[in-house]
């Protein structure tokens, strides 16, 4: 595994920091970076000069990837694309590719001050119920404007095809847990069959608007009063469907505890709308019909699923470089797997 060109530590290294400089015409060094947490599939960097302005650099992990996961280009394409749009975003400043200085595809956007809200205690913590219920809104509220965009009125028209979103997820989830050559453990079973159901309901598409593709709360900048300052993490962004972004958003909303491994989601917290009132909410906005809806949430289910069997597998083969209790994975698939089950049954 290669690893980037400089180490992001403290201060910034002279040639990254000329670059940065060259492109940001405000920046007065030295530049000083602190790790922003999250999750691993994009490294999230604060960076501050010496007169206080402060941007924020994002890059994929050392080593190769495959797929649309860690496609930091793709990312900044559709921030930069969306700017000015409806669709709240950082402001893009930078694209750096492999042969820039850090050495490893990198974008920098303005930075947004406001809180996010990664879990039912950060929104209890740092809102009040009032803020919480228009946040919560106000994140549908965003969601409907980014379909509302017209791709190619925003130059996003060759993201990707416009037709067959779902059966392109059907096949990539379904290869992904097929590649982890996991043993039977009942749940990769059960993978199996919900995912065979669900292939033959899948409803007619309402295809060709730009999709996020894992849109929640937690994955926005939300401000004190619960405005939506920016939605974040785009990497997976591509055209398709949108009521699959809806059927994530209300996947996300408030599931068990356990399907996301311990974690109660921001918008289960109290003073946050019902997933029913959200999408009522974005039926008013969008006009769109969501009759199918309990396919699109057992979708998205049976999506994250696939994403917890992948987690067990990878902490399982020491990939991750970590001890942990891998069980939690395979509890966390078979929670979505239920839940896909009960909203089958629902519909």
């Amino acid at each position: 595994m290669s690893e980037p060109a400089v180490s992001l530590t403290d201060q910034a290294p002279p040639a990254l920091t000329a670059w940065l400089v060259g492109r940001l015409a405000a920046a007065e060094p030295p530049l000083v970076f602190t790790r922003i947490a999250g999750g691993y599939s994009m490294l999230t960097w604060r960076v501050e000069d010496q007169a206080g302005n402060t941007w924020v650099l994002r890059h994929r992990p050392p080593g190769v990837h495959q797929g649309r996961a860690h496609d930091t280009a793709r990312e900044a394409r559709a921030i930069g694309a969306l700017v000015g749009t409806p669709v709240p975003v950082p402001r893009l400043r930078a694209v750096g590719t492999d042969d820039d200085p850090l050495g490893l595809s990198c974008h920098v956007t303005d930075f947004v001050p406001g809180h996010v809200l990664a879990d039912a205690r950060a929104a209890e913590t740092c809102l009040p119920p009032q803020a919480l219920a228009a946040a919560s809104r106000n994140i549908v509220g965003a969601l409907a404007a980014l379909h509302a965009v017209a791709p190619d009125a925003v130059g996003l028209g060759d993201l990707g095809p416009r037709e067959g979103y779902v059966q392109r997820q059907f096949r990539r989830w379904s290869g992904v847990v097929d590649g982890l050559a996991l043993d039977d453990t009942g749940v990769v079973a059960l993978f199996t069959r919900t995912g065979q159901r669900l292939r033959g309901l899948t409803p007619r598409e309402q295809a060709g608007r730009v999709v996020h593709g894992d849109y929640r709360l937690g994955n926005a900048i939300t401000g004190q009063d619960g405005t939506i300052r920016a939605v974040l993490d785009w990497e997976l962004v591509t055209l398709g469907d949108p009521l699959a972004d809806v059927g994530m958003m209300a996947a996300f909303w408030d599931p068990p505890a356990a399907a996301m491994l311990g974690t109660t989601m921001p918008t289960a917290a109290p003073g946050a709308i019902s997933v029913d009132e959200a999408l009522d909410h974005y039926a008013r906005l969008s006009g769109r019909d969501l009759d199918a809806m309990a396919f699109y949430q057992a979708f998205a289910c049976w999506r994250l699923a696939a994403t917890g069997l992948r987690g067990w597998a990878r902490y399982e083969s020491g990939a991750m470089g970590q001890t942990h209790d891998t069980t939690k994975f395979l509890t966390a698939a078979a929670t979505w797997l239920e839940r896909a089950d009960q909203l089958l049954a629902r519909r």
